[in-house]
């Protein structure tokens, strides 16, 4: 910011969008608990506080660069620790999927999968990856459309063999049906199912793999997304919902961590197994 003179310009430099240059502004001089820049006709300019700083700030500068600089000979290894976060129902699919056999290409790989409902703060640091069913509209993240998966009720066979198998939409009443709440209510297949006029609402939970253990039990219809569903032993699929659209799947990461090696490895591998589970429904 002293060398351009302006927020704009800063946040150019650093490759963020003018907000994001602003807060962290404001957090620095929250922190040091006084001005660093003064606001002037002719744009930034340093306070008596930021000129004595400022060559503290560039001696740091130097350090850093030259601490990236010798990382970038040995910086192509694929090690360390990678965070994932996702929802609870997608985190198994993540190891079935194949994840954890990117160790055996790359040994000094460390894989952790963070399974909630809740979207982490990729800016705080809490994932490096995080997989959503939500597009995010933080501008600063880098974001990539993984798949788009069309969704349908399941049931267990002997469900269905005792209330019988509804062949469309219109022919859910009387049904007993298995309905995400909480974090997961506003998932469109929820909110569709808790209006619809007719059926039971027999078990309301937050957590998926609890409401898939209670289709597989045989107490009713769940929602799935059908290349889950036709993974899970023993759920058949009744009707497709193809009226609420397909659900996409997004990858975020924060540019921080986009460019090291095994965030990227990673990402990759994650993209590739989405890919093929699109394929294959």
């Amino acid at each position: 910011m002293a060398r351009a003179k302006s927020l704009l310009g800063a946040s150019k430099a650093l490759g963020v969008d003018k907000s994001t240059a602003s807060r962290r502004l404001a957090a620095l001089e929250r922190s040091l608990g006084a001005r660093l820049f003064l606001r002037t006709r002719e744009g930034l300019r340093l306070s008596p506080l930021g000129e004595r700083l400022r060559s503290n700030a560039e001696r740091a500068e130097s350090e850093i660069r030259a601490l990236e600089g010798a990382g970038v000979a040995g910086g192509h290894e694929v090690s360390g620790l990678v965070r994932i976060a996702t929802t609870e129902g997608m985190a198994p699919s993540l190891v079935a999927n194949g994840l954890l056999s990117l160790r055996d290409e790359h040994p000094g790989l460390e894989l952790e999968v963070l399974g909630a409902n809740r979207s982490v703060d990729l800016r705080r640091g809490e994932a490096d990856i995080s997989i959503r069913v939500a597009k995010t509209e933080e501008p600063e993240l880098l974001v990539r459309l993984l798949a788009r998966f069309g969704i349908s009720l399941f049931a267990s066979e002997k469900y269905l063999r005792v209330r019988g198998r509804p062949r469309s939409a219109d022919e859910l009443a009387g049904h007993d049906v298995l309905v995400p709440s909480a974090e997961l209510a506003g998932l469109a297949e929820a909110r569709w199912l808790a209006a619809y006029a007719g059926v039971r609402i027999a078990f309301r939970s937050s957590s998926m793999p609890a409401l898939i253990e209670a289709a597989l039990r045989g107490h009713g219809l769940v929602a799935l997304t059908r290349a889950w569903g036709d993974t899970i032993p023993g759920l058949e699929e009744a009707v497709a919902l193809e009226h609420l659209g397909t659900r996409p799947v997004w990858l975020v990461v924060h540019p921080d961590v986009a460019a090291r090696p095994a965030v990227r490895v990673v990402a990759d591998r994650i993209a590739e197994s989405f890919r093929a589970l699109a394929r294959g429904r």
